[in-house]
């Protein structure tokens, strides 16, 4: 009786190891491709583009670009989609390049028909936040999902 507790005590205290073990490994996963995995999940839109604290979206933007969205791949690529309003002479998507530097706090790509270098200010699950230089001034573009 006695070798069967201990039998069933080693057994119980080795599963017990190696769940923690499998616990670990996944949670260290998922938060390594945290960021990869929102930017990644849905399409964005830009709503929101300031410059000095003041919404110039409706005044920077061309009304053919402001419905535009883009989606970002795990592959890389960028698609921008022109959506109902397409831009005279554009096709309705192209594909671009972009990726994470930096430890994940900037990014490069083509947005807006500009290739730049961002800061992520914040990259949240519907809220995408990119601070990049428009015409020699700090701004601030706001995407969401």
């Amino acid at each position: 009786m006695r070798n069967t507790f201990y039998i069933f005590f080693a057994a119980l205290l080795f599963l017990n190891a190696c769940k923690e073990d499998n616990d670990e490994l996944v949670a260290g996963t998922a938060q390594e491709d945290l960021e990869l995995k929102r930017i990644t999940s849905a399409p964005w839109k830009i709503y929101r583009v300031e410059v000095s604290g003041l919404d110039v979206f409706n005044l920077a933007v061309p009304a053919c670009q402001q419905d535009d969205s883009y989606r970002f791949y795990k592959d890389s690529s960028l698609m921008q989609y022109e959506n109902s309003n397409v831009c005279s002479g554009n096709p309705d998507s192209a594909s671009t390049h972009w990726e994470f530097y930096q430890g994940k706090s900037k990014l490069i790509g083509t947005v807006l028909g500009i290739t730049d270098t961002a800061g992520v200010v914040a990259l949240e699950d519907q809220l995408m936040k990119l601070s990049v230089d428009y015409n020699g001034n700090p701004a601030l573009v706001f995407f969401k999902k």
